[in-house]
């Protein structure tokens, strides 16, 4: 009789086991099959590749004035080794000259669709300041959002995810609302060691968009 009993157990617990199984199984499936729907789904725009346009003191904005100025042009030099690229912007400004600007675009991107995140190629010299990135939502309102430290040498490959940080919907007043990339802030470190300098490079710039309102296979919500 307890031979009989440790075998039902053993049959339950075993059908505990393959039920897990199962469902592991299926919820994998249902992952894999959800992430191909989404993914196919979005699209790859440059934003600014810096071949055709050309940048200089007229994209800076500050408040020292031109003698406190960084230097900002294309370069030829420094360049992504991840893309086909000929130019880059190339920013450099001296332990003199330490202070917080705005570059800007004279032809600021613009999107009517949801863009999810912006891709940047960067080179920086572990200089210490900070990067922000500088758009106008749904709400008309500029936002700054944190980019990156320069805390690091070298090139990255900076992802931005933009999804929780911005309004992309369409509101009433607004229709057919979009979203602008204005350009960059900088800021400054509080203190630089007199005779350094600070030198970032921005390459290509990417943006992953979607439509709006979009209503994904196999769902039944709107999804904005």
């Amino acid at each position: 009789m307890l031979v009989f009993f440790e075998n039902m157990t053993e049959i339950k617990n075993m059908r505990q086991i393959f039920s897990l199984l199962i469902l592991i199984g299926i919820f994998i499936l249902s992952g894999s099959v959800l992430s191909k729907d989404l993914s196919g789904i979005y699209k790859e725009y440059v934003v600014q590749d810096f071949e055709t346009e050309v940048f200089g003191e007229e994209n800076v904005k500050a408040k020292l004035g031109p003698d406190f100025s960084p230097e900002v042009r294309i370069s030829t030099v420094f360049r992504t080794p991840e893309r086909e690229s000929e130019k880059s912007l190339y920013v450099e400004l001296s332990a003199e000259k330490n202070q917080s600007f705005q570059i800007l675009f004279k032809k600021p991107w613009s999107s009517k669709e949801f863009v999810k995140e912006f891709k940047f190629h960067v080179y920086a010299n572990d200089g210490g300041g900070s990067l922000f990135v500088l758009v106008r939502d749904s709400s008309l309102d500029q936002k700054k959002i944190l980019l990156t430290h320069f805390n690091f040498s070298g090139w990255k490959v900076l992802s931005l995810d933009i999804t929780r940080k911005v309004r992309q919907d369409d509101l009433v007043t607004h229709q057919n609302s979009e979203l602008v990339f204005l350009g960059f802030l900088y800021e400054a470190p509080f203190e630089r060691k007199r005779g350094t300098r600070e030198v970032f490079v921005i390459d290509d710039i990417l943006a992953k968009t979607r439509p709006k309102y979009l209503l994904f296979p196999g769902e039944k919500a709107l999804v904005k």
